[in-house]
């Protein structure tokens, strides 16, 4: 194959993964289209591009997964080539095959590659004739609800289900006994349907413990194949990877040596070219004499790729770029090294105290530091609104180290001096798991989010929700200190009279506190939240919302951003959002009565009451699809289901009630 050079180069994706690929194509020369959907027509990945195309609308099906349009988009602004990113159409043979036909280069692995690993059965069969061992399980053609059924009863609980077509953790359940087994499967297969178009699913022996671990594959069209060392991926909720690490804690140099030539073997068995990932678990209890089973093959880039490239220095982009122009790898096996610790956390909006439901809404303000060895890759900024419609991912926050406690610490730092303020975060979450000691120790597993979970959403640190509720309060009276309509400006909640010092009442959760303060002078004043009095002042503030307290005796800096009632209180200690109750309270609820409201913007998938049934605390209510994923709203109490509010398929806003629920007399 002749080597060519790219002039432009459509990306077939958006948010941070297109700025991404963009910034390694500007670097080279390259010229870049985007493509957007209505939802992105003022993302930054559409202006960061010399050249954009719309797709149509919002919901992926009709822009980001059509291909004939991105095809058409490619041809109308003369792209050479183009670059599927990941997740969308990034492991569609049908694509790259649509690509090759209307002569535009697909920046990939060729489409017989792709179709032999895209479906992870035929992949599973694959690595076992490369001499790969897999964990136990069925990937049969037969499909019916009863074969899948009698396979994870053969199989034995627990059993993992999993999209053939795709992964993202969509599509995917644990399965621990025979009452969930027709649920589960009709909800993975659902929601494969929905994600990848193909509801074809394999089940494997759940492997309790084990740690996820993938190797890095990169292969020219020469035939040379190479593997870039080993990431370790065990840290997940709902099956998705939420911290990633290079090089991982549990591998030693022999079984390094032994996983990256199985995955290059694996790699050659297909002909593979281009970048891709091999996934493998490693069991805890036969990890120390280096077995190992394979999962299946990403033929992509991965989310992750980022900590490859921060110990190895190489800009995998590049690679793929120049791989796709016909040259050969500028490297050996023998010729790779990797220097120091990389880990990466990803930023999500999301609360993770409701079983990490997505959350929507504005982003009001946003900050990053700089650090040497700190890298960010986000597609977000102030303004910007965090759909329903993709991904809540928001940004990566990748840091190196001389060695793996020098990573995380300074990835720990960087993400207490970051805040997204408008919605709801992972943020504090993520600190709370990257300091967990048995993290620190190296025992991560891909249960041990789920194992620690109660821990981790918890608030360890009792000055927080103190500070925060002072921060909130002398913000909001600074900004009534303005000299223009200065009544105006008070809230419905403001005391001020000569037998009582000022008060304000804020809400946390659901929970109304009083905040009040005794002016000291000098600045200064005696505030009294919880039963607690301190001594606080105001030191500095700045019109974007960076105000820096001192709170009894402790300086530190705050990050205040408004919206509406609401206040996203962020600083070093954690991140609250506080409320100033409405001037008109609405009146409470009927005692006897509860209600389920969704907590985000969303589409009804299946209502699974009925008016007049009996349900306990916990049941699922209600099915809502976000975000890719789907939820169940369930009941917050024993009680009779009085109304049902809302119709299958529906579109429903946040807030917006769904069911009403009668107490038990």
């Amino acid at each position: 194959m002749e080597a060519r050079s790219f002039r432009k180069i459509l990306v077939a994706n958006r948010g941070e993964i297109a700025l991404r690929v963009m910034r390694s194509c500007h670097a080279m020369g390259i010229e870049t289209v985007a493509v957007y959907s209505d939802a992105d027509a003022q993302a930054s990945h559409v202006r960061f591009a010399g050249e954009a195309v719309r797709l149509g609308a919002a919901p992926a099906r009709e822009s980001y997964l059509r291909i004939d349009k991105i095809i058409e988009a490619a041809e109308r602004t003369g792209a050479d080539a183009i670059h599927p990113g990941y997740g969308f159409l990034s492991e569609s043979a049908e694509f790259a095959e649509r690509c090759a036909a209307a002569g535009v280069v697909f920046i990939g692995p060729p489409p017989a590659a792709i179709r032999a690993m895209g479906l992870k059965s035929s992949a599973r069969r694959l690595a076992a004739q490369a001499g790969a061992a897999v964990v136990p399980g069925y990937d049969g053609e037969d499909q019916s609800l009863e074969t899948l059924r009698a396979r994870m009863i053969e199989i034995g609980f627990p059993v993992l289900i999993k999209a053939s077509a795709g992964g993202g953790g969509k599509g995917m359940r644990v399965v621990r006994d025979e009452g969930a087994i027709d649920a589960s499967i009709e909800a993975a297969r659902r929601e494969a349907e929905k994600a990848f178009g193909d509801g074809t699913l394999l089940l494997e022996k759940y492997v309790e413990g084990a740690r996820h671990v993938e190797v890095q594959i990169l292969g020219d069209s020469r035939g040379d194949l190479v593997h870039l060392f080993e990431r370790d991926c065990s840290l997940q909720r709902r099956h998705q990877k939420i911290v990633e690490e290079s090089p991982s804690p549990a591998v030693n140099e022999e079984l390094r040596r032994k996983i990256g030539e199985t995955a290059v073997n694996i790699g050659r068995a297909i002909g593979y070219v281009n970048a891709g990932t091999v996934e493998f678990l490693l069991p805890a209890s036969i990890s120390s004499s280096g077995e190992f089973y394979f999962i299946e093959v990403n033929a992509r880039l991965q989310v992750e790729h980022t900590v490859t490239e921060m110990i190895t220095g190489l800009d995998l982009v590049r690679l793929q770029i120049e791989i796709a122009e016909g040259r050969p790898l500028p490297f050996t096996q023998a010729d790779l090294k990797f220097e120091g610790h990389a880990i990466e956390a990803r930023l999500y909006a999301e609360d993770p105290a409701s079983d990490f439901l997505p959350s929507a809404g504005k982003i009001i303000a946003l900050h990053f530091p700089a650090l040497e060895d700190l890298r960010i890759d986000s597609g977000i900024e102030s303004g910007m609104e965090a759909n329903t419609h993709y991904d809540p991912l928001l940004a990566k926050l990748v840091a190196r180290g001389e060695d793996r406690d020098a990573a995380i610490r300074k990835l720990v730092y960087a993400l207490r001096q970051s805040s997204i303020q408008g919605l709801r975060t992972n943020r504090d979450f993520l600190i709370r798991l990257l300091d967990h000691q048995d993290f620190r120790r190296g025992r991560a597993h891909t249960g041990f989010v789920a194992e620690h979970v109660a821990e981790l959403i918890s608030e360890d640190d009792p000055r927080l929700n103190r500070d925060s509720l002072i921060a909130a309060a002398l913000y909001l009276q600074d900004q009534w200190r303005t000299p223009n309509d200065l009544l105006a400006e008070l809230p419905a909640s403001y005391r001020n009279n000569p037998y009582r010092d000022p008060s304000i009442r804020l809400r946390m959760d659901s929970d109304e506190f009083e905040v009040s303060w005794r002016p000291l002078g000098a600045g200064a004043c005696l505030a009294r939240v919880f039963d607690s009095t301190v001594t606080a002042r105001t030191l500095s503030s700045t019109r974007d919302g960076l105000i820096r307290i001192e709170i009894d005796g402790v300086q530190r800096a705050f990050r205040i951003a408004e919206s509406g009632d609401e206040l996203y209180v962020h600083s070093s200690l954690g991140a609250r959002v506080i409320k100033r109750p409405p001037r008109y309270p609405a009146p409470h609820a009927a005692p006897d009565r509860a209600s389920a409201s969704s907590p985000m913007p969303g589409r009804v998938l299946k209502i699974l009451v009925e008016a007049g049934q009996r349900v306990s605390a916990g049941d699922p209510l209600i099915v809502l699809e976000a975000m890719k994923m789907e939820y169940a709203m369930r009941a917050a109490m024993d009680g009779v289901v009085e109304a049902i509010l809302v119709s299958d398929g529906e579109v429903v806003g946040p807030g917006q009630i769904l069911a009403q629920i009668r107490i038990h007399e």
